[in-house]
């Protein structure tokens, strides 16, 4: 086939892509393929064709072909740099990355890709020396800025971490939120004037926002003392429970999410954050509390009351399995319930914190091994946040993979030992065994690289609670704040 022939075939897929007809994409590239079936061109496309269709065996396939006819096709090595990250081929990822920019600096996705295969893969140092490289050639390119931030946060970076960090919203990956567009974002308190108002709106997940409301008693004092007024904008969700924790917010209703409305508006806007900017800038400005978020001791009470279904002296223990998707690390972040057996043949009484449906895999377990969790769907899956933060607060301890839940036992005062692959966010890296967001209340139990399966390190967990169950172990402490 003549050239200018496939590359109007190319043009015409790119297209059918476009307007998210894959498949129609595929069926056009065909007969061409079995024609010209080495073409570097058509086989880019078809590995396109089989990304957008969800394929990814057959789209690494199809690149790797096209690398093999073309070495230098900048492209194609971006895909298949792209598809093997995504399938966790790091090593392979990293080196064909790495090809793409040698052969073109300015190659911007091949930058991208190459920077995020360090980001929450336990690397952050040496991802931090690729985002400085690429930055030095992009220096105003915000996800690379916002990768930067990520991995200076995993190492505890914390000052410079925070200033990258804006850069959040100038990336595809975090939104803001749209009631707030066109509100002057807060850059320091010290632009608030006496009568003014702040609007400090949430983000992200909600595990994000509880982990950022650990900083908002320091905001809403300072805005305060500046003789001004916070009104706060959590995901509706938070709203009770924010409402309830943070009185000193001021005597204005809490809005509910994406609402501004007359004669509300505010003078200010404020990400929640932005706030660790301000007030967690090294190790020792992380405060040495016990929580920070208030519930209803008559619930918590009441709900400790119904699970206690064993001994008196039998502990509560919350359980959660299962964290995170695709694009946030679910691989390291789930466990299969089965593999807890060690830790539910303790002597303990356990709860299910899952906001998953949760009674197949339960009743399963009950049947096969005989283990009992209690699970809660009506609190868990509750619109209401605050019924999630009672029933932690219920709890003696809470074990869970990185998820919602251990923000909630850390800001209600919870004993929270977290099991985690060494391959972490930033959320919950430490060079310690705690975590500065929660250091009285947490503890880490951290898989490494070496081991096969969670099996070691949840035997480790369960003798741990083996220890921890015994007649020394230290009352429910309530939440406080300091």
């Amino acid at each position: 086939m003549a050239d200018t022939d496939i590359l109007l075939i190319c043009e015409a897929a790119t297209a059918r892509i476009a307007a998210g007809d894959p498949v129609e994409a595929a069926e056009l590239l065909a007969g061409p393929l079995a024609l010209a079936g080495r073409n570097p061109n058509l086989l880019y496309m078809a590995g396109n064709c089989a990304l957008a269709q969800g394929d990814r065996a057959a789209a690494r396939a199809y690149y790797e072909r096209a690398v093999a006819s073309a070495p230098t096709f900048g492209a194609a090595l971006t895909n298949l740099g792209f598809v093997l990250r995504s399938e966790q081929h790091l090593a392979e990822a990293r080196a064909v990355l790495r090809r793409a920019v040698t052969l073109d600096p300015t190659n911007e996705a091949a930058w991208v890709n190459l920077v995020s295969c360090s980001v929450n893969e336990g690397e952050a140092a040496a991802g931090e020396a690729l985002a400085r490289e690429a930055i030095a050639v992009h220096p105003e390119h915000a996800v690379m800025r916002w990768n930067l931030a990520l991995l200076l946060l995993e190492q505890g970076k914390w000052r410079e971490g925070w200033q990258e960090y804006r850069h959040r919203f100038d990336t595809p990956a975090v939104r803001r939120r749209p009631g707030v567009r066109g509100l002057r974002r807060l850059l320091h308190p010290a632009q608030i004037a006496a009568g003014e108002t702040v609007l400090c709106h949430g983000e992200q997940g909600l595990g994000d926002e509880i982990l950022f409301a650990g900083v908002l008693g320091d905001f809403i004092a300072e805005v305060g003392s500046r003789g001004a007024e916070v009104i706060l904008s959590p995901n509706p969700r938070l709203a009770g429970v924010f409402e309830r924790s943070f009185p000193a917010s001021g005597p204005r209703e809490t809005l509910p999410a994406n609402a501004v409305r007359e004669p509300l508006a505010p003078d200010w806007c404020i990400p929640i954050g932005d706030l660790p900017g301000f007030y967690r800038n090294c190790d020792e400005a992380f405060p040495f509390h016990s929580g920070y978020l208030s519930v209803d001791p008559d619930v918590v009470a009441g709900i400790r009351t119904t699970l206690a279904v064993g001994p008196p002296q039998r502990p509560l223990v919350g359980i959660a399995w299962r964290g995170g998707i695709v694009a946030t690390h679910a691989v390291h972040r789930s466990i299969p319930l089965e593999d807890w057996l060690p830790i539910l043949r303790q002597d303990a009484t356990f709860v299910s914190l899952a906001y998953h449906e949760d009674s197949t895999e339960i009743e399963s377990l009950r049947q096969r091994f005989g283990a009992h969790v209690i699970s809660r769907p009506k609190i868990t899956s509750a619109q209401d946040y605050a019924r999630t933060c009672e029933l932690v607060a219920a709890l003696d301890l809470v074990i869970t993979v990185p998820t919602s839940v251990h923000h909630v036992a850390g800001a209600v005062g919870t004993p929270c030992w977290l099991v985690m692959d060494e391959r972490a966010a930033w959320r919950e890296c430490s060079r310690h065994e705690s975590i500065p967001w929660y250091p009285r209340t947490h503890r880490r139990f951290v898989r490494s690289r070496t081991m096969q399966g969670w099996h070691d390190i949840l035997s480790t967990i369960a003798r741990a609670l083996a220890d921890w169950s015994g007649p020394s172990r230290p009352p429910k402490r309530s939440p406080e704040s300091g």
